[in-house]
């Protein structure tokens, strides 16, 4: 009894040093009393404590002094798989790490710590023999997405610089990008539009030849002993690449540059090669200084090129740049925005000449001004070590202006001038399309409606630094009201733009509210929703909008829900963070750093996502739905939006007139059509008919009092947790047959007597958990029991050699779960060619009927595909474990009831489904082959009706003779058996057909590549996510 109490105290006394410690690599904690040894063979450092050698700080043993040696560490050979209990081993090139135990599980209780797969004749961790048999292979602490992969390091040069170190091992190239605060375009004379952008292109039109480059190169052709003349000639003369421009440089050895000038602030960055990275850092400092800027200005014809080239860029003719210079015009025009900030030859040369204005000297005073190093934040993502990336930044320490006194004045009067004409009537404006744009579609009309906002997300530069909580911004704002505007599903807007054909229905895109902002800055945003509209759509333009507003006023009728801004905060963690395909690029982190400061509440920190607070923090939470609800009501009040159609000469002269709208017969050439300034785009400004609202309002009134269909507030997702759980911890054991899996939880299960295959594989965990053992499992076939179901695991370790293959996520242990569940029937291989199209447009229309469920799923980052192969039927699902049984038992609810909703026409199958299911029968190889054996009599889609669909389905179910559970990722073995038994049960009047129709499938071939459904369950395709999602776009440039 009091060696049991003594062991859970020294394993609590190591639980709480662990957490204490100051110490962390990649985001896991380091003892403080390790001692630390180095390898002569493979350069790894090991830090052993007193558990290394079989003493596991008396846990295991009654020695606690130090058994380990440099010798004994220099004997782990770089081929040997050595198996560590409680040894951290750090390899610095690769940052590899295991974790310290400290679970009361695996240390305080050894001797049950084997799971089931126990062998007497291999040790285990006891009191007398080394306990080096297990491995935590998952901390017990949840980590950050790349944190595995990624280490930052942030400092403040001596200019008050601040710098962002990465060290990215997967980067496949370095990476900078350097922001400056208020040198955007709301900083331009008013007597010099386009100055800032102008600005931009001289920086990286700099040259100067440096000697410590020359240097550099010299000593690099020393070491490639080239001949005496070549060197003489490089380093006396200044070879002609020293003294070419930066992005020429930069083009000769692989890498390429850009940057662009937003309204508060400006972005330099570029990309090269690991090996490029110091000298491409050095010339790149020499950009930033007052001499290098002062040489190029003295240079007239490098500033007539770079304003040639900002003239190149201004767009005049796309569908975007005109909606964009449109709303410029309606802005106050003292206000920052409502000028033109884009720059061209007439504002950079013509004008400025004609005035008598130096541009080259006010491109030096700007450079002076807002060039300030205490306003920019520099980030380099590269592979090598943050100490020789410290070392390569040295010389930005030197870099632009060291002024201190200079103010926020980018940012003034944002807040005080939003709206020119704040007090006219309701209107909206039809800008006519350039027949140049070949990226529209004449039948899609674009409708826009935009609202000003005025968002602060801080007092001034200095505040990013010092943040003391979650800074709120407009991006994130506007994916939560994606979230409640562009949800889909009975009660919801795009339910009702489909219902009366104003919107393409089943478009990805085109009919979906997309929310953006064409401008973002410190005080002041513009917030946009465009919808694409059908010509039906167009005609009834005033009801679209009315039908808008009244969606927006009915979210806002009854308080949001706290629960309800967790469950929205919860996606975008999932779509955002958790299953990021990719860490954030250099830009993001720069622009990033601007916002939310470094550190803090701020960017670099592992564990904290700085674009979306917690779902758990109750302030932020508390915050958010306080800025959203007062987001909503802003933009239900129509005389704070302006409306505005971007519409093709087709919808315009030939469908404009609707039930309320009129008619529109005047050419664009004469009044009352108006031109726009700097795009020349038409436009044609009109009232926006009251009737808009009656008419709407009529068709809502008939659609709930015939089809109960009428607008709702949002509701909650049953699908979306509130609050994640971390990954489930796994034990590795290394025994006799090789490395296997337990799941912490399980891992501490009494011994249970073991059955094992002819296959090779072994039922363990009191029959709960198959796991792989031996060799040849892709030959290894899947044998169903009496039961006529099996369940089969794939262990965390062999997901990457057999598992089902899933999207691009972090390589750190993941709260993702899989379930693959197969009908066993061999009817599928006999399938004539009727029943065929009868089996596929049972699948295809059971998409339709099951939409509102796949909705729900695809915002909680749940996915479904099924296919027929031959062994039967394939389930597959993949989403968050915590949720994703419930949606699996719903979907297979679902599918067994499908037929009768069929068969008593409680679901129609749609037309598309029939179209759909002839495109795909014109691609079917199979199908071919069919019609080309045989009669192909019956075998068209569109003359299938839905009770012969009905018994084709039913028909299938009932020659289904048993299942097969497969479940990977953070899945327990209890939760898969659990599931298991819900799921016969699902299926006991159909799993039960005859011998006949078994199959023994091949457990390789039933893991191939699915297509995932929906089809909006591609994260870039959810409302709003590439306002939030690094891999969607998130930070234009």
């Amino acid at each position: 009894m009091f060696d049991a109490m003594r062991n859970l105290l020294l394993a609590a006394l190591i639980t709480a040093v662990t957490v204490s410690t100051s110490e962390y690599v990649d985001g896991f904690p380091l003892l403080s009393w390790a001692r630390t040894y180095s390898n002569r063979y493979t350069g790894t450092e090991v830090l052993l404590n007193d558990a290394a050698h079989g003493n596991c700080c008396g846990l295991c043993a009654n020695s606690s002094s130090f058994c380990a040696d440099q010798d004994s560490v220099d004997n782990i050979k770089p081929s040997q798989n050595v198996p560590i209990y409680s040894a951290s081993i750090l390899d610095t090139s690769r940052r590899r790490f295991v974790q310290l135990a400290s679970t009361f599980g695996v240390v305080a209780f050894p001797s049950r710590a084997h799971g089931t797969d126990y062998d007497s004749s291999f040790p285990i961790a006891s009191s007398s023999v080394s306990p080096n048999n297990n491995i935590i292979a998952v901390p017990t602490a949840p980590l950050s997405p790349f944190s595995s992969t990624r280490t930052y390091r942030n400092i403040v040069l001596s200019n008050g610089l601040q710098v962002v170190l990465v060290k990215d091992t997967q980067a496949q190239r370095s990476s900078v990008a350097l922001t400056v605060d208020g040198a955007g375009q709301f900083a331009d004379p008013k007597e010099l539009p386009g100055l800032a952008h102008l600005m931009e292109h001289i920086v990286l039109s700099s040259s100067r030849a440096k000697t410590k480059v020359i240097q550099r190169r010299a000593r690099k052709i020393w070491r490639n002993r080239l001949e005496n003349n070549r060197i003489d000639r490089d380093v006396n003369t200044g070879d002609k690449s020293d003294e070419q421009d930066f992005e020429d440089w930069l083009s000769d050895n692989d890498g390429d540059s850009n940057g662009f000038t937003a309204p508060g602030f400006v972005c330099f960055h570029f990309n090269s090669l690991h090996e490029c990275l110091p000298e491409a850092l050095e010339r790149f400092a020499q950009l930033f200084t007052l001499d290098a800027v002062e040489t190029t200005l003295e240079k007239p014809h490098v500033i007539t090129r770079e304003i040639g080239r900002v003239d190149a860029e201004l767009d005049r003719t796309s569908d975007a740049s005109r909606a964009f210079y449109f709303l410029k015009s309606n802005f106050d025009p003292e206000h920052p925005f409502s000028r033109f900030t884009a720059g061209s030859k007439e504002t950079l040369d013509t004008h400025p000449n004609e005035l008598g204005i130096d541009v080259a000297e006010n491109l030096l005073q700007f450079f002076r001004d807002r060039y300030v190093a205490s306003r920019a934040t520099l980030v380099v993502v590269g592979n090598d070590e943050l100490r020789a990336l410290d070392r390569w930044v040295s010389p930005f320490s030197s870099v632009m202006s060291q002024r201190s006194d200079l103010s926020d004045a980018s940012n003034r009067n944002l807040q005080s001038k939003l709206h020119a004409n704040k007090d006219r009537d309701l209107v909206q404006t039809i800008i006519l399309r350039s027949n140049d744009d070949a990226q529209v579609d004449e039948n899609i009309q674009t409708m826009a409606i935009e609202w000003p906002l005025a968002l602060v997300y801080s007092n001034g530069p200095q505040a990013r630094q010092t943040h003391s909580r979650h800074t709120i911004t407009a991006p994130a704002v506007g994916f939560l009201v994606s979230q409640i505007i562009s949800r889909r599903g009975p009660g919801s807007l795009r339910y009702f733009l489909e219902k009366f054909n104003w919107v393409p229905k089943g478009s990805l895109t085109k009919g979906v509210p997309r929310i953006s902002f064409p401008v973002d800055v410190n005080g002041f945003q513009v917030l946009r929703m465009e919808i694409g509209l059908t010509l039906d759509g167009f005609a009834n333009r005033s009801a679209v909008a009315a039908a808008v507003f009244e969606s927006i006023r009915t979210s806002i009728s009854q308080p949001l829900q706290l629960d309800l801004i967790k469950q929205y905060i919860s996606t975008a963690w999932v779509h955002g963070y958790l299953f990021s395909p990719r860490p954030p690029d250099a830009v993001s982190l720069a622009v990033d750093a601007l916002r939310f400061g470094v550190g803090g509440t701020g960017i670099c920190v592992q564990g904290y996502w700085h674009i979306m607070p917690s779902p758990e923090d109750s302030e932020g939470t508390e915050t958010m739905r306080r800025i959203v609800s007062d987001t909503l009501t802003k933009m239900s009040v129509e005389e704070n939006a302006i409306v505005s159609y971007r519409a093709s000469p087709k919808a315009i002269f030939k469908f404009s007139q609707g039930i309320v709208d009129q008619k529109i017969s005047t050419p664009p050439v004469f009044s009352p059509w108006k031109v726009e300034p700097v795009t020349s785009a038409r436009y044609l400004v009109e009232s926006r008919m009251n009737g808009g609202a009656s008419y709407f309002n009529s068709l809502a009134w008939f659609a709930a009092k015939f089809d109960g269909d009428e607008l709702t507030p949002p509701f909650l997702n049953p699908l979306i947790p509130t609050k994640f759980r971390p990954p489930r911890p796994v034990i590795q054991r290394q025994g006799a047959w090789g490395v296997r899996s337990f799941f912490l939880d399980d891992a501490n299960a009494y011994d249970e007597p073991t059955q094992k295959n002819r296959s090779g594989w072994r039922l363990t965990n009191a029959g709960l958990w198959r796991e792989y053992q031996t060799t040849d499992f892709p030959s290894d076939s899947v044998d169903v029991d009496r039961s006529n179901w099996s369940m089969w695991q794939i262990p965390p370790g062999y997901s990457q050699l057999i598992g089902l293959p899933l999207p691009a996520r972090p390589p750190e242990p993941s709260i993702e779960g899989v379930y693959v569940i197969q009908l066993l029937s061999s009817l599928p291989s006999s399938f004539t060619l009727r029943q065929l199209m009868l089996s596929n447009l049972w699948l295809l229309s059971f998409d339709e009927d099951i939409l509102d469920l796949s909705e729900l799923g695809a915002a909680a980052g749940i996915a479904y595909e099924t296919s027929f192969n031959s062994s039967g039927l394939r389930l597959s699902f993949r989403g968050v474990s915590q949720t994703l049984p419930s949606y699996v038992r719903r979907f297979c609810r679902r599918l067994v009831q499908y037929h009768l909703r069929l068969l008593d026409g409680t679901f129609k199958i749609p037309d598309s489904v029939y179209q759909k299911a002839v495109m795909d029968a014109s691609r079917s190889s199979k199908i071919n082959r069919l019609m080309k054996a045989g009669n192909n009599v019956g075998s068209n889609p569109s003359q299938i009706s839905e009770q012969q669909v009905a018994n084709q389905g039913s028909f299938f179910l009932e020659c289904t003779a048993g299942g097969v559970l497969i479940t990977q990722g953070d899945i327990l073995p209890n939760e898969g058996k659990k599931l298991m038994e819900e799921i016969r049960y699902i299926f006991r009047d159909y799993t039960r057909a005859s011998n006949h129709f078994g199959t023994n499938p091949v457990l390789r071939d039933l893991l191939y590549r699915p297509y995932w459904r929906p089809r909006d369950s591609s994260p870039c395709l959810l409302p709003g996510i590439a306002l939030i999602s690094d891999a969607c776009g998130r930070v234009p440039r």
